[in-house]
């Protein structure tokens, strides 16, 4: 047999099959369970098809499933890796020009998918199933790998435009690993997630399972906060890991308090900040639990840093993880003192840097020593802990200087009439709220609404960050990682008539 494969994930699939064939690695609501005999038996066929069919080393190959086909992408995900390919993780939602955008950009030969074929793009030459290229045999695929070879792609979130390809050599993705309270899981219940296929997420989830002690991940449907509490509640979970975004849906809908969740000893959240009145929500229907946050960026992977959510440190994301480290810059590159915001780098030891497909632009003053530039502001204290800030592109530009949107939303979540919100910029106007309004209530006067938000802000927010604009709208636009995409709401915020301005006094209109 030829020398063992580099690739950690092929690696540790080959492991947990060898030790615990017929436990069960992903519990897929609706769908039939996954074992970890089945899953390595099944992208050994895969990847011993894909070799007959011309395969080679580097062929980048996309996945595309849908409908909670969890079994068939993490299937297809792995037998990419084991055939030598690289893998990109394609959501179901991708419209046709961009797939093609994307299939262009990475040179991708062919696509590999669930019950739903692709849209079809030019550049694509081949389009099948997992069970139409598989192969049955009894010879394991064992190819070597080099370690910076690319095991796979992914896309950044595409917020402030269009997404962003980053690769991922095979030992960056060895490195990678999750919180260690969550990669450590020993409990004899299994873990709980709610999460969209074919995004970093779940590449990140799968990625998970194989490195974290072996065990049973449920998966719930994307966005469904009541499904995720009942999947919680039937199964006695201890580990439950969710966007921001589903903190939203569980408090807005009351799904926290419908179900028994006292289970949970750990909540792990990430793709975006928690607000802290989401976190104190979480906790009150949790109250054995605790609220870990891992905050990085797509480039900047396996970096990391890793904070427990904490009421006298609200806007915290926690202190560097091992071989992780974090640099505070000014404009021109040069490093900030304790305390200052600035741009946040983050830098991984031991870990080949993730690149970019693209060669656009980077950001102005670039320090040396493999950085990698965030995009985010923020700031360090004495202790090393990391505050955010906010999205560089999502701070308020104001006459007294630049607002936290994060900060004004974190306030403004406190009301009452609140179910969700959106702080964005609005050109010369300063501050502005898309604001949807808390259901089962009585439709709230616009303009008493208006008041009534900056009168509460006004006991902790300076007069400059109190908004001057608030939208209310049905629903904030999100893409699949459950981010809010900022920049459509300006362009809301853009159309006449759009928004109601606060008495500056807050009386009632």
């Amino acid at each position: 047999m030829a020398e063992r494969a580099f690739s950690y994930l092929t690696d540790q699939l080959r492991s947990h099959a060898r030790l615990h064939p017929d436990r069960t690695a992903l519990v897929v609501d609706g769908r039939p369970d996954l074992r970890y005999g089945e899953w390595d038996r099944r992208s050994e066929d895969l990847a011993r098809g894909l070799l007959a069919a011309g395969t080679a080393r580097g062929t980048r190959i996309g996945i595309f499933f849908g409908d909670m086909d969890w079994a068939g992408y993490a299937v297809a995900y792995l037998g990419v890796l084991k055939a030598g390919g690289t893998v990109l993780h394609l959501p179901v939602r991708l419209p046709a020009d961009e797939l093609e955008r994307r299939a262009r950009q990475c040179g991708m030969t062919g696509v590999i998918h669930g019950r739903t074929a692709p849209p079809a793009a030019p550049s694509v030459t081949w389009t099948d199933t997992v069970d139409a290229l598989s192969v049955a045999g009894h010879t394991p695929v064992d190819l070597v790998h080099a370690p910076d070879d690319a095991a796979e792609i992914v896309y950044s979130s595409g917020t402030t435009g269009l997404a962003r390809g980053v690769i991922v050599p095979h030992q960056n993705l060895a490195t990678a690993g999750g919180p260690r309270s969550v990669m450590a899981h020993d409990e004899p219940t299994p873990m709980v997630a709610s999460v969209h296929l074919g995004i970093t997420a779940s590449a990140t989830t799968v990625s998970m399972v194989l490195n974290a002690t072996p065990t049973t991940l449920v998966l719930a449907p994307p966005g469904d906060a009541d499904r995720l509490c009942a999947l919680i509640e039937q199964h006695a979970a201890s580990t439950v890991m969710m966007t921001p975004h589903l903190a939203v849906a569980m408090t807005r809908d009351g799904a926290l308090h419908r179900h028994d969740l006292t289970s949970v000893t750990t909540v792990a959240t990430a793709s975006a900040f928690l607000h802290p009145p989401l976190a104190r929500a979480l906790l009150t229907a949790m109250p054995k639990a605790r609220v870990i946050g891992a905050y990085s960026a797509s480039q900047a992977k396996p970096a990391v840093t890793i904070g427990t959510f904490d009421p006298e440190r609200p806007l915290s994301v926690g202190r560097p993880a091992p071989g992780t480290h974090v640099l505070i810059t000014d404009r021109h590159g040069a490093a900030l003192p304790a305390g200052q915001v600035g741009r946040i780098w983050l830098r991984a030891d031991g870990a080949p840097p993730r690149d970019r497909l693209d060669a656009g632009p980077e950001a102005d003053g670039v320090p040396e020593g493999g950085w990698c530039d965030t995009g985010d502001l923020g700031h360090v204290d004495d202790d090393g802990e990391l505050y955010l800030f906010d999205r560089e592109t999502d701070a308020v530009p104001t006459a007294h200087g630049l607002v936290s949107s994060l900060r004004v939303e974190s306030v403004l979540y406190d009301h009452e009439a609140v179910a969700d919100v959106a702080v964005v910029a609005t050109g010369t106007d300063g501050v502005a709220a898309a604001v949807v309004p808390v259901a089962g209530q009585a439709a709230p006067d616009p303009d008493r609404l208006c008041a009534a938000l900056a009168d509460r802000a006004a006991g902790t927010l300076a007069p400059h960050e109190i908004p001057t604009r608030v939208l209310l709208v049905d629903e904030l636009p999100r893409n699949d990682l459950g981010k809010v995409v900022k920049r459509l709401i300006r362009d809301r915020f853009r159309a006449p008539s759009a928004a109601h301005r606060p008495d500056p006094t807050g009386a009632p209109a």
